[in-house]
């Protein structure tokens, strides 16, 4: 039997995500089942998965569990130059919170053939396995990521962005003139399969986007745009900019095939009004270059 004391970091977390980070190989059927016949409990009581820890609270899993299930993940080897290349993207930090600067083309995550992204990279470079990112952009987009250190700020800031409270803006560069100065769009979004479609408001699985959309210039028949995202869906710009017939430069799942190698789209403005944050970074200058061609 395994014994945990929470402490105060791992607080009002559900005691489901709390197991199934302690035991990551065992199945999610076979963790509920535990809970239900009393082989986990907490304090001595039987719990239901939704139930919030408390500091201090003890949990018991009396389930046979392999060693490595509960190992911590073994940090990456990162060389002189990875870790000088982390600490020059890192455009804000304090004691809780980093917010970095990522390059396109960079992964966030390992798996889907990357062996580590940069959050794996950045839990050697604090050594520590507590630090997430609390929100994740594509690889082919860069931009300003937020990453928190501990679980206590994991915690307040995925609340913050469930709330849309944490401001996000983006560079987009997308075929064709826009007009328009300003516009919003204000749709309805839903997953199908590994994609993102345009539904109504009816479809149950639909979800509301908005984006505010201002018009900063014009190229070659090129619009470049700043967008405001005032929810945060999966894909959304890329989804409601195609369909609105002004997909974006690169984009090959939702736009054209254009031969390009890059797409234009940059995280530039993230904004924190809980910790009184406010990062915004210039214009990239591949947008700059596309845009004088």
């Amino acid at each position: 039997m395994m014994k945990y004391i929470i402490e105060k970091e791992d607080e009002g977390v559900r005691l489901d995500r709390y197991l199934r980070k302690k035991l990551k190989s065992t199945p999610l059927t076979e963790i509920f089942k535990a809970m239900r016949i009393g082989k986990i409990k907490v304090n001595n009581k039987k719990k239901k998965e939704n139930y919030r820890l408390l500091e201090g609270d003890k949990v018991f899993i009396g389930l046979e569990v392999d060693e490595e299930d509960i190992k911590e993940e073994p940090f990456v080897k990162l060389s002189l130059a990875e870790k000088e290349e982390l600490k020059k993207g890192i455009v804000f930090e304090n004691e809780d919170i980093i917010i970095f600067n990522k390059k396109k083309d960079v992964v966030m995550h390992k798996g889907s053939g990357y062996d580590y992204g940069i959050s794996e990279m950045f839990k050697s470079y604090f050594k520590d396995n507590n630090f997430n990112f609390v929100n994740r952009i594509d690889r082919k987009t860069s931009g300003l990521v937020i990453g928190a250190k501990n679980k206590i700020s994991t915690r307040i800031l995925t609340e913050e962005i469930r709330e849309n409270n944490i401001k996000k803006k983006y560079y987009v560069l997308v075929h064709g003139i826009i007009q328009k100065e300003k516009f919003i769009i204000d749709n309805y979004l839903k997953k199908v399969e590994d994609s993102v479609v345009v539904t109504t408001k009816d479809d149950p699985e639909g979800k509301e986007a908005i984006t505010i959309f201002r018009t900063l210039k014009h190229g070659k028949n090129i619009t470049l745009l700043e967008a405001e995202l005032i929810t945060g869906r999966t894909h959304q710009l890329r989804v409601q900019l195609s369909n609105m017939g002004n997909p974006i430069i690169g984009d090959t799942r939702y736009g054209k095939k254009d031969d390009e190698k890059s797409l234009y789209l940059n995280s530039f403005y993230c904004e924190i009004p809980k910790y009184d944050i406010k990062v915004e970074l210039p214009i990239s200058k591949y947008f700059e270059i596309r845009l004088e061609k």
